[in-house]
């Protein structure tokens, strides 16, 4: 009795073991992956993750990005309605822990055109979305993204 209960508690240990591991490999080599089009599906956008990092990236149009840079832009945090997805980031002072300045991209889906902005110029040309609630990019991809197994 007492041998075929240890056998029993090793196998439930090893279970766990191989689970536990697994679950974290899975994980690790998962990330999200978000695509959409303009209204009139000119254009195909990409959006996914760095699941170590938890920063969205999305592929930029050719032109939009220095010589030398590669051509994804980095995103905190995302807001999109049917005219509009928007992604931000920011850099953050790590003395005062404050947001010093933020990027945006501004995707319109009416126009298919993609552009990007500083704060002032964004704050002045969509005012009204300014202030709507962004959500965090990782939270955004997981609700709307699709889980891709290997890691780009």
């Amino acid at each position: 009795m007492i041998k075929n209960y240890n056998f029993k508690v090793l196998l439930m240990l090893v279970i766990f073991w191989i689970y536990f591991f697994s679950t974290i490999l899975a994980n690790y080599f998962q990330h999200y992956e978000y695509i959409f089009t303009d209204r009139n599906h000119i254009k195909k956008y990409e959006v996914f993750s760095d699941i170590r990092t938890f920063y969205g990236y999305i592929d930029l149009e050719d032109g939009m990005y220095p010589e030398g840079q590669v051509g994804d832009f980095r995103i905190k945090e995302v807001y999109e309605d049917k005219n509009y997805f928007i992604g931000y980031d920011f850099e953050n002072n790590y003395k005062t822990n404050k947001i010093e300045k933020r990027y945006y991209i501004v995707i319109d889906k009416n126009k298919a055109t993609m552009k990007t902005y500083n704060e002032e110029d964004f704050k002045e040309k969509y005012e009204n979305i300014y202030n709507k609630k962004f959500i965090d990019i990782y939270t955004f991809l997981k609700r709307k993204g699709t889980k891709i197994g290997k890691y780009r």
